[in-house]
């Protein structure tokens, strides 16, 4: 059986499957245009993170929908649950409808929320030392290195807030309607998918997950007692990821301009949301 966790990206799609992960014991995987950030700090446990089964890694390494396809039906007709991470288009996954659980949230939090994860997390030191050691010899560790001394620089000398809006324009630029084509892809398939805020997460996270969980039928039974770590417990461990898990924050890091051209593409989704 398998269950997609989808979400624009910064939606707070690792949050939801940390605090799942804790009350459950399941793992999860990230596949189709999602990864793992976390793992270069050393948290896989931390989220359940665990490797793609050997059926769907092979048909991935072969690149062909229909191999793909097959791999997936072969999980979905086992008895066994297997957890997917997706930041993908809900009709880019070959066809498929699984049971699905789809994270939303204010798509101006996301965008400012991604702008400053471009700007941070590319470059704190967990992620320098892993970078690092994949590359191995030759010219592109310096490459590498010059780069974070530059953006480190930049940081400064004051340049940050400049820096997330010249991330926020360059996304806007590249895919000012993906927000709106994300959650649209998910909703409008046949087998519609729970949907959890990511408001609600951040405020009760182990009612919007349990609640979830029962919603999407899968008959897990969280444990009897355990703890989950907070998102403030997180920002402390790791701050260039969880970094203030609040809504209205992009009022500081967009600009009237940015809003309006962000509105103009998405206001329809928007509202269909119930964001104001």
């Amino acid at each position: 059986m398998i269950l997609w966790i989808a979400s624009q990206a910064r939606s707070g799609n690792t949050f939801f499957r940390i605090v799942m992960h804790h009350l459950y014991g399941v793992h999860t995987s990230a596949v189709f245009n999602a990864g793992e950030v976390l793992i270069t700090a050393g948290a896989q446990e931390l989220v359940g993170h665990e490797q793609l089964p050997p059926s769907l890694r092979a048909a991935m390494a072969q690149g062909k929908p229909s191999e793909i396809r097959a791999a997936l039906d072969e999980l979905e007709a086992r008895e066994d649950l297997f957890i997917f991470k997706t930041h993908a288009l809900g009709d880019e996954l070959f066809g498929t409808n699984y049971r699905a659980i789809l994270i939303v949230r204010d798509g101006r939090d996301a965008l400012a929320s991604y702008a400053n994860y471009l700007v941070d997390i590319r470059f704190d030191s967990a992620a320098l030392k892993q970078r690092l050691r994949s590359i191995g010899r030759g010219r592109l560790p310096w490459l590498y290195l010059a780069k974070t001394m530059l953006v480190a620089g930049m940081k400064l000398a004051g340049l940050r807030r400049q820096m997330v809006s010249w991330r926020i324009d360059g996304l806007l630029r590249d895919r000012a309607a993906r927000w709106t084509e994300m959650n649209r892809s998910w909703l409008e398939r046949e087998q519609r998918p729970v949907v959890v805020y990511f408001n609600d997460l951040i405020c009760d996270p182990i009612a919007s997950v349990t609640g979830a969980m029962e919603k999407s039928g899968i008959g897990l039974v969280p444990k009897a007692s355990t703890s989950i770590p907070s998102f403030q417990e997180l920002k402390e461990r790791y701050p260039s990821f969880f970094r203030k898990g609040t809504s209205g924050d992009w009022k500081n890091h967009l600009s009237p301009r940015q809003e309006e051209l962000f509105m103009s593409h998405n206001r329809r989704m928007m509202c269909a949301l119930n964001f104001s």
